[in-house]
């Protein structure tokens, strides 16, 4: 690992040289500058500064406001602005991707082994952009949150393989918060966990040591996750650090990125004319869990009728459900997903959020959520035989799926298509993986 300024000891190597500039890898301004938050049409409150209800939404591109000299309350990364005790909770939000309309239709070839009235996709794919789709839309409140809290010097947590670690350190070297040209830019150290049975990816690792200021790895030997893993990556970071961004990047706050999508997702079905009536249920990948947290809060808003199948990407031991979850009986990423819809719906009341009310935890959780902890194995970012064929079949129809995640909620469809689950059902397939070639031109400015 010294190869590439990594560290296994307790004290991390000196960094390598920064990439020079990954600011052409962004969206131009214009595009970004024409983005709107899509839970304003459903909500105009949220967008109106003279409302009463409710909290503002303020796109940082727009209006330019510091947030010097108001209250902030909560971590940074996941807090809330007040101009006084009695004012409306303000969040900061920043466009950092385009909006276009990401519906994919499969062809025939695949549709037809799935026994499903209409098989429609949300690609959050680009073969142009870095930062997109799945993580930007966290990051498009986290980075402008972290910014107006006064954050320096930042670590967060992840796989070595992890998604996460790569397109936060591209978002905070690149992603504009407020049109002039000002991205976040603190100082950040990645704690990153092996992953029994995978190999490292040595470019991708030296891609991470060119972004950040230190890159630890180290063994996952004892399953640490949770306030375990936090405790034990600050062993590893910098003295200095003052913020620690949750692995995935999931937060209460940043659950609001897929709340918009799905108000996003409306207007396309309406645009593309595609189905008269909202999907049935929605297939999705589930990880950290703002993602899931966010599909499932946003069909609430909604007020459809559509079921969310969270599919897991992995299972842990007996005793690390009981310490993070407190729920051992319950598998591991499933029972994290409860707890964050459990701290989430309290925020949304707490701030007031429009349609937010003390039955819609029991209605997220109840009647729309459909947890499949089934579906993980053989392990994380393994998959079997049958797997990669699929993902070779369905590349070739323009729907990049990855082993960690997106695979195995393909699975999960398969699955219940089988059962005829899905009969006469429209379904919904969402795609989190972004399939970007990082490697060539992040790689070519390492000189």
């Amino acid at each position: 690992m010294g190869a590439v300024g990594a560290a296994q000891s307790g004290r991390p190597l000196l960094p390598l040289p920064h990439m020079a500039d990954v600011s052409g890898l962004a969206p131009s301004p214009a595009v970004l500058n024409s983005q709107f938050l899509a839970l304003a049409k459903l909500f105009p409150s949220l967008v109106d500064p003279d409302a009463e209800e409710g909290p503002l939404i303020i796109n940082t591109r727009v209006r330019k406001d510091s947030f010097a000299g108001y209250k902030r309350l909560g971590d940074p990364g996941n807090s809330i602005f007040l101009k006084d005790a009695e004012a409306r909770a303000i969040i900061p939000w920043t466009p950092i991707f385009a909006r276009e309309n990401h519906l994919l239709q499969l062809p025939p070839s695949v549709t037809r082994q799935i026994d499903c009235a209409e098989l429609l996709v949300v690609n959050e794919s680009s073969a142009h952009y870095p930062v997109f789709g799945n993580k930007a839309r966290k990051y498009e409140f986290l980075l402008p949150n972290l910014k107006w809290s006064g954050s320096q010097h930042l670590g967060t947590i992840g796989a070595v393989s992890s998604n996460h670690a790569l397109q936060f350190a591209l978002a905070n070297r690149m992603a504009d918060l407020t049109g002039d040209g000002e991205p976040l830019n603190c100082a950040l150290d990645l704690v990153l966990f092996e992953v029994p049975g995978a190999a490292t990816d040595m470019a991708r690792l030296a891609i991470l040591q060119s972004l950040v200021q230190r890159v630890a790895i180290t063994k996952n030997d004892v399953e640490l996750v949770g306030e375990a893993a936090y405790e034990f990556a600050r062993h590893w970071l910098h003295p200095d650090t003052d913020s620690v961004v949750p692995p995935g990047g999931s937060n209460e706050l940043s659950v609001l990125g897929h709340m918009n999508a799905v108000a996003e997702l409306a207007q396309w079905l309406d645009a593309a004319q595609a189905w008269e009536t909202p999907p049935d249920v929605i297939f999705v990948p589930m990880g950290s869990g703002s993602t899931v947290l966010g599909l499932l809060f946003g069909v609430h808003l909604m007020g459809w009728q559509t079921k969310v199948v969270g599919v897991a990407d992995q299972d842990k031991p007996y005793l690390t459900r009981w310490l993070v979850n407190r729920q051992p009986s319950l598998p591991f990423v499933e029972g994290n997903v409860t707890q964050l819809a459990r701290s989430t719906a309290a925020w949304l009341q707490k701030i007031r959020f429009p349609g937010i009310s003390p039955n819609t935890l029991r209605r997220v959780r109840e009647e729309i959520f459909v947890p499949d902890s089934n579906s993980w194995g053989p392990g994380y970012g393994l998959v079997e035989s049958v797997d990669t064929a699929w993902a070779e079949e369905l590349k070739e129809a323009g729907l990049n799926l990855d082993p960690v995640f997106t695979l195995k909620a393909w699975r999960s469809l398969l699955a219940l298509s089988r059962t005829g689950t899905l009969n006469n059902k429209k379904v919904l397939f969402w795609n989190t993986y972004n399939s970007f070639e990082y490697t060539p031109p992040l790689l070519s400015g390492l000189g």
